[in-house]
């Protein structure tokens, strides 16, 4: 299963009862969900940035089932997965304690804050709802469907995009449900608010697994190829950012040496900014999260390197 530079937004039947509700481009708040359908209720995976967006999901939900929604997993805090909880009227919501800690945070600041940055982005119906259970590092939920029990492992790895990262592991099915973990070719990944070198063992850890069909964060369906690639990325920034942090440059005199390579051609290139501050943020030692400088600081920077690239 190969990646590809266009793809559709649709409801794919990865096997049965398990779907991947994928959304074209993958750019900035537009994410990835799942369904996982039980003989009595559904488990969710992600919410979505806004309110029509969730209602086409719910929209093709209905198509397959009319069954009550169970449980809403959010596989970490960013806004474009748990904006719309509110509206999977009856689920109860599960994530990552660190996940509902950072979820707490965005009380104060969604969506003013993001709409200051990303202005072509609509936030109508956004809303941010804590999670009502959360774990530290695995969880199993056993899904009753027709003919057997279903086992869906939430596994915690550590921190690797976030600190609160969750992927959902189907053994029977071999699917993987990546949450942000997996940034699909030709979208970049995102470093800035996790740890570099962890987001690299946690995908070694998926690329290790007994799996297939790996549900992407962002981009389309993918295989294992879609891993290795990701991995390759963000060890391409590790090497890169660390030749500058020991030349003694700044973050962003840095990222202006850095030549993107095969990666210029992915999307949301200014990501490169928060990548190169989080990889020196995990060179002197630093524990995983938003480094130092802040997030204000360091999106301000990484919105001034896209309107460079945009000429």
């Amino acid at each position: 299963m190969g990646s590809t530079l266009e793809w559709e937004t649709e409801m794919i039947r990865i096997s049965d009862g398990i779907y991947a509700y994928i959304q074209a481009t993958g750019k900035w708040f537009i994410n990835n969900a799942g369904l996982i359908l039980g003989k009595k209720d559904t488990t969710i995976i992600d919410s979505l940035s806004n309110a029509k967006m969730a209602d086409n999901f719910i929209t093709e939900i209905r198509k397959i089932t009319d069954i009550p929604f169970g449980y809403l997993i959010n596989t970490h805090h960013h806004s474009d997965h748990i904006w719309t909880n509110h509206l999977f009227t009856g689920a109860k919501t599960i994530c990552h304690t660190n996940c509902r800690v950072e979820t707490l945070k965005e009380m104060s600041m969604n969506p003013k804050f993001y709409s200051g940055f990303f202005t072509e982005i609509d936030f109508e119906g956004a809303k941010v709802t804590p999670q009502d259970l959360t774990f530290e590092k695995q969880l199993t939920i056993y899904q009753e469907t027709e003919h057997a029990l279903r086992e869906i492992r939430l596994v915690h790895a550590g921190a690797a995009h976030t600190t609160g990262d969750v992927f959902l592991y189907l053994p029977e099915e071999k699917v993987v449900f990546c949450g942000d973990i997996l940034f699909a070719e030709p979208c970049t990944p995102f470093a800035l608010m996790g740890s570099l070198y962890g987001w690299i063992h946690v995908l070694d850890l998926l690329s290790n697994l007994d799996a297939d069909t790996y549900v992407p964060g962002h981009g389309p369906l993918s295989g294992k190829d879609a891993i290795y690639k990701a991995r390759d990325y963000l060890t391409f920034v590790r090497d890169e950012a660390k030749k500058r942090f020991e030349e003694g440059l700044n973050v962003y005199d840095a990222v202006k040496e850095i030549d993107l390579g095969k990666y210029s051609r992915w999307g949301e290139k200014e990501r490169i900014v928060g990548n190169v501050a989080r990889a020196y943020s995990d060179f002197r030692g630093e524990p995983p999260g938003i480094p130092k400088g802040g997030l204000i600081g360091i999106m301000t920077r990484m919105m001034k390197y896209r309107k460079e690239l945009e000429g």
